[in-house]
């Protein structure tokens, strides 16, 4: 009954349902390569953290402990939709993979991703790696932990505003996949020059049998192009992965 409990221990149980949910899902902090026991600890050392700059934001202590089960729900739900939203932005990387991959003759090539919670390609599960080492390096999980505490500002404890979080979720899907397209667009011409030029070689010279050289032809190429443009690639997806998420985030 919340009757039983001090109004810093209830404060305390409204964060930690927001902020531990939103750990659980979030990319990097987080992916299954990380503890849940580690997660569990991070996400209560951050509530002691936040709680006395966030205490002004929250509701009063609910009368009821009903009222109290509402809450923690809708903050639940609330931090999973914004952990939620930065991990679908993380995953135009997987798409971008996935496209590469298929442009490169690597499709077959696939590897357990536990973020995925299934088999993905190769290329898609390197480069989310490259893309979480990419986050640690540039700090933009500061902008993540900070807008565990800006959410507060942008989304105070209520009732989830389940209309708007549908349209963010679309929108984010939708950038999710530009971004993935964008990020491949190199190789989806690659892919186009690639295959034009094997039909020219097949027609110009009949007898040759182009197939037996064009696998291993285009992952020779496909790898070339990588090595010189990994680097370009990832910081256009850091730069518009932090874009995406500043209004999302509050940031």
């Amino acid at each position: 009954m919340p009757e039983a409990l001090t109004p810093q221990v209830i404060a305390y149980l409204l964060v930690f349902a927001r902020v531990g949910s939103m750990l659980m899902v979030m990319p990097v902090l987080g992916d299954e390569q990380v503890p849940a026991r580690v997660r569990l600890i991070m996400a209560l050392a951050i509530c002691f953290v936040i709680l006395p700059v966030i205490m002004l934001n929250l509701p009063p202590t609910p009368a009821t402990a009903t009222a109290l089960l509402g809450q923690l729900v809708s903050e639940i739900l609330l931090g999973i939709a914004l952990g939620g939203g930065a991990r679908i932005m993380f995953n135009a990387l997987s798409v971008a993979g996935s496209v590469i991959a298929l442009q490169s003759g690597l499709a077959s090539a696939s590897i357990l991703d536990p973020s995925l919670g299934g088999q993905t390609v190769v290329v898609a599960r390197f480069m989310g790696m490259i893309g979480m080492i990419m986050i640690l390096a540039t700090n933009t999980h500061h902008l993540l932990l900070a807008a565990l505490v800006r959410s507060y500002s942008l989304f105070a404890p209520a009732p989830l505003p389940a209309g708007d979080f549908a349209m963010m979720a679309i929108r984010l899907v939708s950038q999710c996949f530009a971004l993935g397209i964008q990020i491949s667009a190199p190789f989806l011409l690659y892919g186009l020059l690639f295959n034009v030029g094997l039909g020219l070689m097949a027609r110009l010279a009949p007898t040759m049998q182009v197939f037996f050289i064009a696998q291993p032809l285009s992952i020779l190429l496909s790898f070339m192009l990588l090595l010189v443009l990994i680097g370009t690639m990832m910081t256009v997806f850091i730069d518009r992965y932090a874009d995406a998420l500043r209004p999302i985030l509050g940031g």
